[in-house]
């Protein structure tokens, strides 16, 4: 089950950001979280709150892919099954 977010909180942030399924860099977050919220959390901080996002019934999914050379990681979010995860 799905529990109300608090974009009062770095977590709350950033679950509102990437609930919506789409991936993004942790740059992209930052300047997100700035945007919308007016909260410069840095990348430090969103990769540490995308660890706790279960707490909210997310899993995080990360994606790393080659862009000139250098490694980009893309995350997003998609909801846990709460049938299988009492079953595990």
């Amino acid at each position: 089950m799905l529990r109300p977010i608090n974009v009062s909180s770095q977590l709350g942030r950033v679950i509102a950001i990437m609930r919506d399924g789409k991936r993004r860099t942790l740059r992209e977050i930052e300047r997100e979280c700035w945007t919308r919220y007016g909260h410069a959390d840095t990348q430090t901080a969103i990769s540490a709150r995308l660890r706790q996002v279960h707490r909210y019934g997310y899993r995080k999914q990360a994606h790393i892919e080659k862009i000139n050379d250098k490694a980009v990681w893309w995350y997003y979010l998609t909801p846990m099954d709460s049938t299988k995860e009492q079953a595990a």
